[in-house]
């Protein structure tokens, strides 16, 4: 079991492919942002959205990128 909260006991944080929980919360929410803009574009396209939607997207595969460094670096030290 993990850290106890009150008086209930929290389960250990599992990290996935080496990566901490926190990081791929932030992947989610990018993720989200992304398919939100997505969805404003579908529906009433413009020039701010489309920059707004590259940038997310770029945001994204930069975000997936050092995440995937990160567990190739992580693998190595294994």
């Amino acid at each position: 079991m993990g850290k106890k909260k009150g008086t209930h006991l929290t389960a250990p944080r599992q990290e996935v492919l080496g990566i901490p929980e926190p990081i791929w919360r932030e992947l989610w929410e990018e993720v989200e942002r992304a398919r939100a803009l997505y969805e404003e574009m579908r529906v009433a396209p413009s020039r701010e959205l489309e920059r707004e939607l590259f940038g997310a997207l770029t945001h994204l595969v930069g975000h997936v990128s050092a995440m995937w460094e990160e567990a190739e670096f992580l693998q190595e030290d294994a």
